[in-house]
C-alpha cells in the first residue's frame, strides 16, 4: 500500500532526472515532486510536465519503472505538443 506524502510542483535547486522519461533537467526547472511511503519504504521522485500529462491521459499514476513512459508513442506526441519538435 502506497501512502503519498507530497505531491507538489517545485522549482529545483539542482539538476534532477524525471522518473517517467529519464531526462535530466537543470537547476531552476519546475518539476513535480512526489514523496511516498510504500510498504514502509520511503521514496521520492521528480516528474516533468510531459510525463505528468501522459499519466493524466492514461488515468494512472503508479507502477511505472524509471524512464518507461518515454517508450511509447503517446509520450512523444505529448512532448512534441508541449515542447515543440526539438528533443
Amino acid at each position: 500500500m502506497t501512502d503519498f506524502l507530497t505531491d507538489k510542483t517545485v522549482k529545483t535547486r539542482k539538476p534532477h532526472r524525471c522518473w517517467g522519461c529519464g531526462r535530466t533537467f537543470p537547476a531552476g526547472t519546475e518539476l513535480t515532486l512526489i514523496e511516498a511511503v510504500d510498504f514502509g519504504d520511503w521514496y521520492s521522485s521528480y516528474w516533468c510536465p510531459v510525463c505528468e500529462r501522459v499519466m493524466f491521459i492514461n488515468g494512472e499514476n503508479e507502477g511505472f519503472s524509471f524512464g518507461e513512459l518515454r517508450n511509447n508513442d503517446l509520450w512523444e506526441k505529448t512532448r512534441a505538443d508541449m515542447e515543440g519538435d526539438a528533443v
